[in-house]
């Protein structure tokens, strides 16, 4: 393709971006598989420009507002080329001819439309003038929040968020190849790919790749799971012919980890209320060679009669805000509000009062969110801690590390600075998505 016919395709997946309400990263994937014509150097450019502008939207539209100049897809595209494109960026020369001279078959683009990049200062895009929430990108609510999780740190968690995002994979033992085996099978898809750095059943890749179509994928060795909710699943301690339910499970990725490290042998109950995902669910479990999962549709007001007392662990994997992995979905800032954290914040809460019902005498409670802010994660504990103090006691993180992660790899605990017992991840400074992970056991 020539570069202007990869401007135009830029120009439409913003279009439809902005006509759609579904997720930026399956409609990219459609985008791309509808044109099969399109090579992977164009697949690279134009995600790689829509991603640009949906990392730094608010920038962009800052700097068109100073200009006093109507925001469009156009002129959004226009800025990421001069300010944040490998290819094009501080190069007016190259950018007219490129609109100019090669798009007059596309698009009806006079010169005068660009006579307003002349006025940009190319060093001035993160400009000392913007507000907060222009800078990073995200409401105020949202800031203040995360201040007070990280007082110290919180500048460079918030700029994470608008990194590139890893691709974490984990190996599935219950089909027996080795991480070993299976980081030199991966050889051929020509990308570098190294060990997690915490997690001993992650590999990383440097860039995102479509792995779904690759051989191990297909045949259940490997699934797509970031290193931080490996970590979270690994801290659980579950055993082979423990019974589990996993609430709120999804399409099922801490029930697969759950399976394997139980080795098939016991039983996880997975619930949640949506049957697509239970659905998205078994074909994910049949790939993997999983047979110890129960799926269960619930409710959304659903009770706990008849699971009272019966799991040796119950994990929440509540619904949360995901901010700690808006680095890979950064168009999960746009459908987000103060209404819905506070949705999600009732809940979660509801969640911990019937899951806490569901732990038999002696087992054990995890909670886990993909999420930093304080009132996902430390505010909902110690509300549970204040209303269960009789019944439950909090669990150290440090000791449930020493007793999972650390006799797999030799990794020392790496969280000391965060919490007490909890383990709350800084993205920044760990390079995994953003967790907040706790854990209770219920007295005998």
């Amino acid at each position: 393709m020539l570069d202007q016919e990869r401007i135009y395709s830029i120009l439409e997946l913003l279009k439809l971006f902005n006509n759609s309400d579904k997720i930026a990263s399956n409609l990219v994937q459609n985008f791309f598989r509808s044109r099969k014509h399109m090579g992977s150097k164009d697949r690279k450019f134009v995600s790689s420009s829509f991603w640009n502008i949906l990392r730094h939207r608010s920038k962009i539209r800052w700097h068109l507002t100073l200009l006093d100049i109507e925001i469009t897809n156009e002129r959004e595209l226009f800025l990421e080329l001069f300010f944040l494109n490998t290819r094009y960026k501080n190069n007016l020369i190259e950018i007219k001819k490129l609109l100019l001279l090669k798009l007059k078959d596309f698009m009806n683009i006079a010169e005068e439309d660009l006579h307003f990049l002349e006025s940009l200062n190319f060093d001035g895009f993160y400009n000392n003038k913007m507000p907060e929430p222009v800078y990073y990108e995200l409401p105020e609510y949202l800031i203040t929040s995360v201040k007070k999780s990280y007082p110290n740190d919180w500048k460079e968690v918030l700029l994470s968020l608008n990194k590139e995002a890893f691709f974490d994979i984990r190996i599935n033992n219950l089909k027996v190849k080795s991480r070993e085996e299976i980081k030199a099978l991966l050889q051929d898809i020509n990308i570098p790919v190294e060990y997690s750095k915490y997690s001993p059943l992650g590999i990383r890749l440097s860039k995102r790749f479509p792995i779904e179509g690759h051989q191990l994928f297909k045949n259940g060795n490997i699934e797509i799971q970031g290193e931080a909710s490996q970590l979270a699943s690994l801290l659980l301690d579950v055993k082979p012919g423990m019974s589990v339910a996993d609430i709120c499970s999804g399409a099922g990725g801490k029930s697969l980890i759950l399976a394997d490290i139980m080795n098939n042998k016991g039983r996880i109950l997975s619930l949640d209320t949506n049957k697509k995902r239970l659905e998205n669910a078994s074909v994910r479990l049949k790939r993997a060679g999983v047979h110890n999962v129960e799926r269960r549709l619930v409710k959304p007001n659903w009770n706990v009669s008849g699971l009272e007392n019966k799991f040796d662990l119950v994990l929440i994997d509540a619904p949360c805000s995901g901010i700690g992995t808006w680095s890979r979905s950064p168009d999960s800032r746009f459908n987000f509000d103060q209404k819905k954290l506070n949705d999600l914040i009732k809940i979660q809460s509801e969640l911990l009062s019937k899951a806490s019902m569901m732990v038999a005498p002696g087992g054990k409670l995890a909670y886990i969110v993909c999420s930093f802010l304080i009132e996902e994660g430390v505010d909902q504990i110690e509300k549970f801690k204040e209303n269960n103090k009789i019944e439950f006691s909090e669990i150290n993180m440090f000791n449930m590390w020493n007793d999972t992660i650390l006799p797999m790899n030799g990794i020392e605990y790496p969280f000391q600075s965060e919490l007490k017992k909890s383990i709350l991840i800084n993205p920044a400074k760990y390079n995994v998505d953003g967790f907040f992970i706790s854990m209770f056991q219920r007295r005998r």
